[in-house]
């Protein structure tokens, strides 16, 4: 069947996925086979040199009168043929390597006879799919057809088979693009109401959103985070470039960022990785909740997933967020003043920190150097200038067993007692006072 089916699926060059800016509305960009005996033009950005969708062209159809409103296949019989083979191909080679080829991953099959979808066939139909995903719509494509449903969802269904092949940014940027105005276009089950075309497609992105992040949690929130860091570097010049970010998909997608990285919180298979990146966590966090109910309001309350990381700590009264890294190191989101500051603090993965009631003291812990450390943060007059955090005094702790480091879920925490007090809870039951 994939033999049958490969000669029609479009060969695409790279990158792979151009948009077409000398397309117009009303010769839609259609996907094509170079190599199936019909001639073809290379049109990339207006030109005719680059690498991008081939666009059909029939000898005859130059000479043929049409109206504003035809289509290609309008008038030839032919391109629409080949066109549906090559629509055919790419979603037929979809299922099959979304659904067999991905299961005979998972089984931790190595032999590739064994998989029905070659190197090379997986390198096209991944970039076939992911041109459906993006292509902006025309009268060709138009935005909320079958077609680009299913692609959207063989996207997600096998990400972790086409995902060498993608790029990776630009599909989840266009799924959170479509996804984000599901709240208004998918109705509630509740009343059992049908689903429109837009509905459909809004749903079936954010399905497809949800099943890459957990099928690789790591890559998600790393391309979240740069994509994020990108858009705090656009927001910083915004008015030098004259640029508003109001419609950009970062802006509108909020919602639904947060939706994704709760479900990952939840997921007990993606919390570890989600320890690791902890700090692309908390900035994806800080990018999308309000910040003017962070004033009043601690970001365990703002957004209560959050809680599960004994490793971030937010102290209101002086606007600080602290977060314990992978590395050892310490960073310190400074949320009145927008600054980020990276400070060494241990030599093992920091296990977790708290600030105490009034935020001017902060305890460390590692279980992997077995140390405390107590830290004073303090800033110029009138909370002026750039503050200074320093370690005051460490203490030696007992070693934690291995059971509890082997058990991701079970983590030591410290809670202050008073301001000057910290208690370190260990989860089989043993607690220890230090003072500062």
């Amino acid at each position: 069947l994939v033999e049958a089916w490969s000669g029609y699926i479009p060969k695409y060059g790279d990158p792979p996925f151009q948009a077409q800016g000398g397309v117009g509305a009303g010769n839609g960009t259609a996907l094509t086979n170079g190599n199936n005996g019909v001639q073809t033009n290379n049109t990339t950005n207006g030109g005719t040199n680059g690498t991008g969708a081939v666009q059909l062209v029939d000898d005859e159809e130059e000479d043929r009168p049409k109206t504003p409103d035809a289509r290609p296949e309008d008038d030839d019989p032919s391109a629409a043929a080949a066109r549906r083979n090559q629509t055919t191909a790419v979603i037929l080679c979809g299922v099959i390597g979304a659904l067999f080829d991905l299961e005979q991953e998972k089984s931790g099959t190595k032999d590739t006879s064994q998989c029905a979808l070659g190197v090379g066939m997986t390198r096209l139909t991944a970039k076939a799919l992911m041109y459906l995903v993006l292509v902006p719509a025309n009268t060709t494509l138009p935005l909320h057809t079958p077609l680009r449903r299913a692609a959207i969802d063989l996207i997600g269904r096998g990400f972790t088979l086409w995902e060498p092949h993608l790029e990776v940014s630009k599909v989840l940027l266009g799924l959170l693009d479509m996804s984000s105005e599901a709240a208004m276009w998918v109705p509630s089950q509740k009343y059992g109401l049908p689903l429109t075309p837009v509905a459909d497609c809004c749903r079936t992105a954010r399905h497809a959103l949800a099943a890459i992040a957990r099928a690789r949690p790591g890559v998600f929130i790393t391309s979240v985070a740069k994509e994020i860091a990108r858009y705090n570097t656009l927001a910083t010049n915004a008015q030098t470039l004259n640029v508003s970010l109001q419609m950009h998909v970062l802006t509108r997608s909020k919602a639904e960022v947060l939706h994704v990285v709760e479900q990952l919180i939840a997921t007990d298979s993606a919390l570890s990785e989600m320890r690791d990146l902890l700090t692309d966590v908390v900035d994806i966090v800080l990018h999308c909740v309000d910040h003017n109910h962070l004033k009043q309001r601690p970001l365990s309350e703002v957004f209560p997933p959050v809680q599960t990381f004994n490793q971030v700590s937010h102290c209101t009264a002086t606007r600080r967020i602290a977060v314990g890294t992978k590395g050892g190191s310490m960073v310190m989101y400074e949320l009145r003043a927008s600054r980020v500051q990276n400070i060494p603090a241990h030599g093992a993965p920091v296990t977790a920190l708290a600030f105490n009631p009034d935020g001017k003291n902060l305890v460390t812990y590692s279980a992997n150097e077995n140390k405390l450390s107590f830290w004073q943060t303090s800033t110029g007059m009138f909370g002026l200038g750039q503050a200074v955090t320093r370690c005051t005094k460490s203490y030696n702790t007992t070693p934690v067993p291995l059971v509890v480091k082997w058990n991701p879920l079970r983590s030591p925490r410290l809670v202050w007692v008073s301001n000057k007090t910290v208690t370190l809870l260990l989860p089989d039951g043993t607690e220890t006072r230090f003072n500062c």
